[in-house]
């Protein structure tokens, strides 16, 4: 995989965006795929946010995006969550990632199904005005 990243000085009236101080072009070539271009835009100065410092971030971005948070992105659309206190912010959070640690056990014991997404667990679980949901809270024991 090859990146680079061509980062200027940019400001909020020419990007037309508030607070903005750099513009980058990151370019992505990986083999058996077409290249790809995304545009990249900081409210960093390039004193706090070199362009490899930047490169490196948006490597490291992708690591988290690859792993767990690509399936609460997916099925839990926790890019699109608009929470922004705090506490409120944890408790989604560690509720959903519960949910996903549910849905694996879930998961395991439908070995003979076809469909076993989180969609399909979501539905499973809300089936009968959710008794299934709400019997493993309860009774402290998945339903299998």
């Amino acid at each position: 995989m090859c990146r680079r990243l061509h980062a200027v000085e940019t400001d909020a009236e020419r990007s037309a965006f508030p607070f903005a101080a750099q513009l980058a072009l990151l370019e992505r070539e990986r083999p058996g795929r077409a290249p790809e271009q995304v545009i990249l835009l900081t409210s960093r100065p390039r004193e706090q946010l070199a362009p490899t410092a930047w490169l490196q971030a948006n490597i490291d971005h992708w690591s988290i995006e690859t792993g767990l948070h690509a399936r609460l992105d997916a099925s839990r659309h926790d890019d699109t969550c608009r929470l922004r206190q705090r506490n409120a912010v944890w408790l989604h959070g560690m509720f959903t990632r519960w949910a996903n640690s549910m849905f694996m056990h879930w998961k395991r014991s439908c070995s003979s199904r076809r469909h076993t997404t989180t969609t399909d667990f979501l539905s499973a679980m809300a089936a009968d005005h959710d008794r299934r949901a709400l019997s493993a809270i309860i009774t402290k024991s998945f339903p299998s």
